[in-house]
């Protein structure tokens, strides 16, 4: 292969690879934050603190943008505000349950926050208690139901034991629906245990579903990033099921086989719903997908919902258990659930090289971590992470150094093949081969830095895409987190992209050879570069400075040392 197509081949590589970065809009919102919730009184155990003051803030959307909820049949029934409620506060979030429904209408995440500083809320336009379940095809839901629950409204915080809240709809038939939900002190989960008697005096028969029927809303400052990522995953059959299968703006699929688990996620946060004793049969996903004009542009709104199908037997009465998971998209957490719940992330699913990435994104959420727990600034962590990858790839930068010294030192006479083969393309090869095994060149060993780097900054690139690591993590001065990238020119993060295009500039023009073609590279790649980086995330960005940074230090080592003779003549 000639050298001059190497860096062709790497550019439409990337193109490919970047395709839809580099096409995405621009676009700058604030998302509406939710209500604010009240100060806890005290920290006493499942004790009684003051009764709440529970709203429920909607979203401002058109309600032609609002999704079909996973049943079908419409509702007349009095508003979730309107009913007792009772709030729960453990260490991770805090969670307000209603009677009307029999479960929870709000879920504020403790630990993140929006960037006004007001807690996440994953129920932003909660009309009904959520996840929901419906029996007979859609036309019985507990959602419409009055509860009756063992605590008296109020506020209950969990420091220390679990917690056991139980709502109980009895029937004039006799039956009863009792909803267990189980809140730990320190778990981003909850358990919903959902008991039925005398089911064939309800009219149930053979399945009812589980629906989370409140869809996630927008947490980060480029609202299109959030419903970028908004998507319905499932794990069926032990595999990763994307429900996204969109027409004319529209979501409605439905999918059959044994599932582990459903649930929707934004960016940054997910709700799953886990069967704890048995699998679901059955997964569906509904939701819209529709362009809404903004004034900092166009946005691509997304709202979703999702359930599973649950069979029963022909009995009596039915007693299923549920883990239900709403909290951050942290591979750690999810991994520790022991059902493939960090799937959920996408790490390591690209096809073909997927298999290749996931090993180094594995490697790299382990490592930075515990990096950061001795420094404290993930914007050092990442300088001094990009320092020790370059001191991995020192020999091969070595290698790579002397080579393309060489090819400097030859070229004057591949100019003169080049011109006396000008109309011979295959002579030309055999001569240039032969000049390269003459004088010990390897023309490809310039890309030898580049092979570890390439799975190593993918790797890199689906971490800080898809999980929380670095959100609201910050550097220096204007880089106070380092998840988000610049949205456009006037962006102060524009900074950091245009001091990554000088670093590599400077550092192609110490190291690359010489030729038209190579000099148009020299100018046209690190724009390029920078083109496709200004969106990504500014750890991603520093990350590759400072690489490149490392690169210039190569230079000014290895040009002290002697240079390879090379005899041209």
């Amino acid at each position: 292969m000639d050298k001059k197509t190497i860096p062709i081949i790497i550019i439409l590589l990337v193109i490919i690879i970047f395709y839809w970065q580099i096409l995405e809009r621009l676009g700058f919102v604030e998302p509406t934050p939710p209500a604010e919730t009240e100060t806890p009184a005290t920290d006493t155990t499942a004790q009684v603190v003051q009764p709440p003051e529970t709203t429920i803030q909607r979203m401002e959307m058109p309600s032609a943008a609002l999704p079909e909820t996973m049943i079908d049949t419409p509702r007349v029934v009095t508003k979730v505000t309107d009913a007792d409620t009772i709030v729960v506060r453990t260490e991770k979030y805090t969670v307000t349950l209603s009677s009307h429904g029999g479960g929870p209408i709000s879920i504020e995440l403790n630990e993140y926050t929006y960037r006004n500083g007001k807690p996440i809320e994953m129920l932003p336009d909660a009309s009904i208690a959520t996840p929901d379940v419906s029996f007979a095809g859609g036309t019985y839901q507990t959602s419409s139901l009055n509860y009756e629950c063992n605590f008296q409204p109020g506020t209950y915080n969990v420091t220390r034991q679990p917690l056991e809240v139980l709502y109980t709809y009895a029937a004039a038939h006799g039956g009863q629906i009792i909803k267990t939900y189980v809140f730990y002190p320190d778990e981003y989960h909850y358990d919903l245990q959902l008991q039925v008697s005398h089911t064939e005096a309800f009219g149930f028969e053979r399945r009812y579903s589980l629906t989370w029927g409140t869809p996630l809303g927008v947490t980060e400052p480029d609202p299109n990033t959030d419903y970028e990522a908004m998507e319905a995953v499932a794990m069926r059959s032990g595999s990763r099921l994307d429900l996204d299968d969109y027409d004319d703006g529209r979501l409605n699929q439905h999918e059959d086989g044994n599932t582990s688990w459903l649930g929707i996620r934004a960016k940054y946060f997910a709700a799953v719903m886990i069967p704890q004793d048995r699998e679901a049969e059955a997964v569906s996903a509904r939701g819209i997908e529709q362009e809404q004009h903004t004034p900092d542009g166009k946005t691509k709104v997304r709202q979703i919902t999702a359930g599973m199908d649950m069979p029963f037997a022909s009995a009596s009465s039915i007693n299923d258990r549920f883990t239900i998971f709403v909290g951050p998209l942290d591979y750690t957490l999810m991994s520790k659930y022991k059902v493939g719940l960090e799937d959920m992330l996408g790490i390591g699913t690209t096809p073909v090289i997927g298999w290749i990435i996931k090993p180094f994104a594995i490697a790299i959420i382990w490592v930075l971590p515990k990096m950061h727990t001795a420094l404290p600034n993930y914007g050092v962590v990442i300088i001094l992470f990009a320092f020790l990858i370059k001191i991995v790839t020192l020999p091969l930068s070595l290698k790579s150094f002397k080579s393309m010294n060489a090819m400097k030192e030859l070229q004057p006479k591949i100019e003169q093949l080049k011109e006396k083969h000008k109309k011979n393309p295959q002579a030309l090869n055999q001569e240039m081969m032969k000049m390269y095994k003459k004088h010990g060149v390897n023309p490809l060993s310039g890309c030898l830095p580049i092979l570890p780097q390439m799975p190593l900054f993918f790797a890199l690139f689906s971490v800080f895409r898809s999980t929380i690591l670095l959100r609201d993590a910050p550097f220096v001065w204007f880089i106070t987190d380092l998840s988000r990238g610049a949205t456009g020119i006037m962006d102060p993060y524009i900074i950091l992209v245009v001091l990554m295009v000088v670093t590599q500039f400077i550092s192609q023009k110490l190291t690359m050879a010489g030729g038209q073609q190579q000099k148009a590279l020299l100018y046209i790649m690190p724009i390029f570069m920078g083109f496709i980086f200004y969106r990504f995330a500014a750890g991603l960005v520093l990350y590759w400075t400072c690489f490149s940074l490392f690169s210039l230090l190569d230079y000014f080592v290895f040009r002290r040392k002697k240079k390879p003779q090379v005899q041209v003549a």
